[in-house]
């Protein structure tokens, strides 16, 4: 019976054994789970794919950027020779038109002098002009009564004389001819 005694304690002891391994394996799963330090290290993997995560977006922002910077660049750089380039070729041709603006300007005061001149000239011919229509009319009035006094004289001339004179007749058509 002794030996029974001791299978039966065995037996209880292996039970025992095995049911207390079979908890304490429960047990070692669920502290492991739940201990702080494993805790912490869940904190840092969720942490380090969040961090992953985003340096993966900053990548692509940043060759975004930097492909938007490096256009930029040489847009503004092609923006900029090309300005100055336009400023070189205004200035060369303000150099001209102020050459040229001179030169009108020249112009413009000798044209003036001559118009002043021509001006002065016409109108010492406007005055020697009605000077001189002055004295054709008064010369026209002198020739005219000269012409009728002459008229005048053939008609007594005719009288007088019967035939004529065929000289005075001539002048007296080469007058009236003449008016």
């Amino acid at each position: 019976m002794a030996d029974m005694k001791m299978i039966a304690l065995a037996l209880f002891l292996c039970a025992s054994l095995a049911a207390s391994t079979g908890a304490l394996s429960r047990d070692l799963d669920m502290n492991l789970k739940e201990r702080p330090v494993m805790k912490v290290v869940r904190l840092l993997q969720d942490t380090r794919a969040e961090l992953q995560h985003d340096l993966d977006d900053d990548k692509a922002v940043h060759e975004q950027l930097t492909c938007w910077c490096e256009e930029n660049d040489r847009e503004k750089t092609a923006a900029i020779e090309a300005g100055e380039a336009k400023q070189t070729e205004l200035e060369a041709y303000l150099g001209e038109a102020a050459a040229q603006e001179a030169q009108l300007k020249n112009k413009a005061g000798i044209t003036l002098k001559e118009i002043n001149s021509d001006e002065a000239a016409l109108q010492q011919a406007a005055t020697l002009q009605s000077k001189e229509v002055k004295e054709f009319e008064l010369d026209e009035v002198g020739l005219i009564k000269a012409i009728g006094a002459c008229q005048q004289a053939m008609i007594v001339l005719k009288e007088h004389s019967g035939t004529g004179f065929a000289q005075l007749r001539s002048v007296a058509e080469g007058l009236q001819r003449a008016r």
